[in-house]
């Protein structure tokens, strides 16, 4: 396997394992290989995975196209395609595509005015293919479609006819009866090959279907011409696939041309070809609903009932997109993984691992690296671009300790890097700022944007079923969740009724655009609270129980703490049952649940003193035990509340003293108690 790219933390399995096996021709010949789509949010490191395979993959033939510049038709990016896969390459020579290039000269002419009489038609399709014909005008058809896929630098339009001239070299090679002869079919064998032609022409240039079905048979040549490029004694000196790397497939030409190329593959029935593709999506597709489990979607018992016969899994039923590190398991060294795998093999890229960010803050040279991966990944949920932006600003502090900053480390400037993870910082800005600007962009809409940060305020999606919350004219929180969901923004907790709620990063930045709202503006931070709180209390009123936990998270929020000490003290008042086991379980449950409630960003004081404070501006004495415990575990679970642990201590003195003189279910409150030691 040539070219080996930069080393990227947590992305090895794809670029090691998985891209081997991939292109490994056993007893050289293809396999049905599925379509490899590594997804994620906006950050996670997709685009950066691709230009990693490409170094990785630069000796053999190889293409890559970004599907979000522009709006082009699958037959175009055929086109781009067979030209850079067409380059040479030491071992593998130059791959050439006679019948893709027949089907984009034929497009490219004016057969479909003539398509109604066959026989002039007939006559100029010998005329745009014949060795006869000067070359300018045979190209020109050609070169439209490389100028059409951003293919030519401006300036540079003789290099398009010397590009284009190369490319259709092999068709002067051929007598115009065999070129003809030798063209892609339709579905049956009386369909002459020159009809064919003019039908693709007059097809191109007709209705959505009409267009659709022409870029199927683009497909079917291309496929086909990449097929006999590896058979026979040509075929003998390339041993490992080509290979396909496709940025932004799910923009809509991306869509399309994922589309087309399955339908051409199907087509060709059980025909393998051999070509690897990978691709990045930042949305999901409806063709992967087919046999995955979309993110954030709850499951449901009938679905198996829509999943297509031929679709392989690993013989899992209705998988989420697979983790790199699941790629060790699902790839291991048999006679043929891949046959485990069709069409699809999505790779979810939104969360490094713990493990992953560690890797990062060593190469930094950073002290107390599981403190400080620990620190990052409860900050960024794992998010790649916020990692190393946060690693980058917590490096230039130069403390012994890179902790000590990290309460303004949203406000920090990122500085100049270069990490493996993203593009090059040339603009630095702060953390927030180039978050705000990576993240935000995908909600344009301003409604939409101020419904979303609002709606941040709730600890799961379900605000956004509250209209009386929202405040835009024409409200749509449906809608906007879909489009979270289709975004890959939202996860399922693990809970035993599972939930959903916002990716960690995206949340934070909601928040603090909450936070910065003005004191006048109707949804501000204390306005979009209370309004919460109550809601959750009327709904509490009206008979459901788990709304007086809600009201109490978002009370909390607001500062205050009497409506959480009345709620959290009750299983310890006179009279209560014995505090065993199953009531000590529930009660640590709802205690992480109502501290779990977001803070206004605050660097002013110490962590301590801003517990001191709480508890005072709350009017409760300072020996009041569970207002102390409350307002630490408040504080200490916001990742920039106290990012140094200072709290740890009199959390742990606060849970031994709580826990003296209960029942059973004390033991639980002493082993919570250890994780602060």
């Amino acid at each position: 396997m040539p070219g080996e790219g930069p080393v990227l933390h947590g992305l090895e399995p794809i670029t090691g394992q998985l891209i081997e096996q991939l292109v490994q021709r056993p007893d050289g010949r293809s396999r049905l290989l599925p379509v490899i789509v590594a997804v994620g949010p906006p950050g996670s490191g997709k685009t950066v995975l691709l230009q990693a395979l490409a170094q990785r993959c630069a000796k053999l033939p190889l293409a890559q196209v970004d599907l979000g510049r522009g709006e082009r038709a699958p037959r175009e990016v055929f086109g781009e395609l067979a030209f850079e896969l067409g380059r040479k390459r030491s071992q593998f020579g130059s791959i050439t595509f006679p019948q893709l290039w027949l089907c984009l000269v034929a497009v490219g002419s004016t057969l479909h005015m003539q398509a109604d009489n066959r026989r002039a038609a007939l006559q100029s399709l010998r005329q745009v293919v014949s060795s006869a014909q000067p070359m300018e005008a045979r190209s020109q058809s050609v070169a439209d479609i490389l100028e059409a896929a951003g293919q030519v630098p401006e300036g540079l339009s003789p290099w398009v006819g010397m590009a284009v001239e190369s490319l259709l070299q092999s068709l002067n090679r051929l007598s115009i009866r065999r070129r003809i002869k030798r063209g892609p079919r339709l579905t049956g064998d009386q369909v002459e090959r020159a009809d064919m032609l003019i039908d693709l022409a007059k097809w191109a240039h007709g209705d959505e279907e009409s267009r659709a079905e022409a870029d199927a048979i683009f497909g079917m040549a291309f496929l086909h011409d990449l097929r006999h490029a590896y058979s026979g004694m040509r075929g003998t000196g390339r041993t490992l696939n080509s290979v396909l790397l496709l940025d932004n497939a799910h923009t809509p030409a991306g869509r399309l041309f994922l589309q087309t190329l399955r339908e051409a593959r199907r087509r060709n029935g059980a025909e393998p070809d051999p070509l690897v593709v990978v691709a990045t999506s930042a949305q999901w597709l409806p063709a992967w609903s087919e046999c995955w489990h979309r993110p954030g979607m709850h499951r449901f018992s009938d679905i198996a009932e829509r999943r297509e016969p031929e679709h392989r899994t690993g013989g899992i039923d209705w998988p989420e997109p697979r983790t790199p590190p699941d790629i060790f398991t699902d790839w291991a060294s048999a006679e043929n993984p891949a046959a485990s795998w069709f069409p699809w093999y999505l790779v979810d890229l939104s969360r490094m691992s713990a493990q992953t960010t560690g890797d990062l803050a060593a190469d930094q040279r950073m002290r107390s690296v599981p403190r400080v991966a620990d620190f990052v990944r409860a900050l960024t949920g794992g998010n790649a671009a916020a990692t190393a932006d946060v690693l980058a600003a917590l490096a230039r502090t130069g403390d012994d300790d890179p902790l000590a900053g990290a309460r303004t480390v949203l406000t920090s400037a990122v500085g100049t890097h270069h990490d493996p993870l993203q593009e090059p910082v040339d603009d630095p800005g702060t953390v927030l700022e180039r978050a705000r600007e990576r993240l935000l962009g995908d909600f344009a809409d301003a409604e939409s944007l101020r419904d979303l940060v609002t709606a941040a305020a709730g600890r799961t999606v379900d605000v956004l079923y509250q209209r009386e919350i929202l405040d835009t004219a024409l409200p749509d929180g449906e809608a906007l969740l879909q489009e979270l969901r289709n975004r890959l923004w939202i996860r399922t907790t693990g809970a035993p009724e599972p939930e959903m709620v916002l990716d960690t990063w995206l949340r934070r930045i909601l928040l603090c655009e909450l936070a910065d709202r003005a004191l006048d503006d109707p949804r501000n931070w204390e306005a979009t609270h209370t309004i919460c709180r109550d809601v959750y209390r009327r709904k509490f009123a009206e008979g459901e129980a788990a709304a007086e936990i809600a009201a109490i998270y978002h009370d909390l929020a607001l500062g205050e703490l009497g409506s959480a000490i009345e709620y959290l003290e009750r299983p310890f008042l006179p009279g209560q049952t014995e505090f065993g086991h199953t009531t000590a379980t529930a009660w640590l449950s709802d205690l992480d649940l109502i501290t779990s409630a977001p803070r206004r960003p605050d660097a002013d004081g110490t962590p301590f003193t801003q517990v001191e404070a709480i508890v005072r501006d709350n009017g409760l004495e300072p020996e009041h035990e569970m207002a102390w415990l409350i307002a630490a575990l408040w504080v200490s679970n916001d990742p920039l509340g106290d990012p140094q642990r200072s709290l740890d201590r009199t959390i742990e003195n606060e849970f031994r003293q709580l826990a003296r003189g209960l029942g059973r279910g004390a033991l639980l409150l002493y082993e919570r108690a250890e994780r602060y030691r």
